[in-house]
């Protein structure tokens, strides 16, 4: 990683992007996953106005993309423990994924994990039948420059969901 430097008006402090970078890619503590992102503007052809639900297949239409993520498990530190949290968020969220700042994700867009187990980006999206499990994205979290309020990486909350 890179060398840090503490911060001062001549150093501007650590690039958490190109820390992440390096992370993902130096470091190769990242994999490929599909995410699934939705547009909530075009209604699929599943579309049920009268429901506005989904019949047979999914009710927005998506546009499926390779991404590089960081996952790990949710732990709670204790069954006794309290903690402080938005509801539903630990106990229904038991996975956290970092990704990169260009992929601006949002809440109900999905991450398929897939049988692919290479660390170079994949030629295509895998087909469906290769993705291994499913993740709902449940909340969303941009991790900012403190001085400057850019967008270093994203903090996303998932849980499994059937395939």
């Amino acid at each position: 990683m890179a060398e840090y430097k503490p911060f001062n008006i001549e150093n501007p402090g650590i690039d958490l992007r190109k820390e992440l970078d390096t992370l993902f890619n130096e470091q190769k503590t990242a994999h490929w996953v599909v995410y699934r992102r939705f547009d909530l503007d075009m209604p699929s052809d599943h579309y049920v106005e009268i429901t506005h639900e989904g019949v047979q297949g999914p009710k927005y239409k998506y546009n499926d993309e390779l991404i590089e993520v960081r996952m790990s498990l949710v732990r709670r530190l204790s069954q006794n423990m309290e903690v402080s949290a938005p509801i539903g968020l630990i106990q229904n969220s038991p996975v956290v994924f970092y990704l990169k700042h260009t992929v601006i994700p949002k809440t109900d867009d999905l991450i398929y994990e897939t049988t692919y187990q290479g660390s170079t980006k994949p030629a295509s999206v895998p087909l469906a039948k290769y993705f291994t499990t499913k993740f709902n994205i449940t909340a969303v979290f941009p991790m900012r420059d403190a001085a400057h309020g850019r967008t270093e990486y994203y903090v996303v909350y998932a849980k499994i969901a059937n395939l």
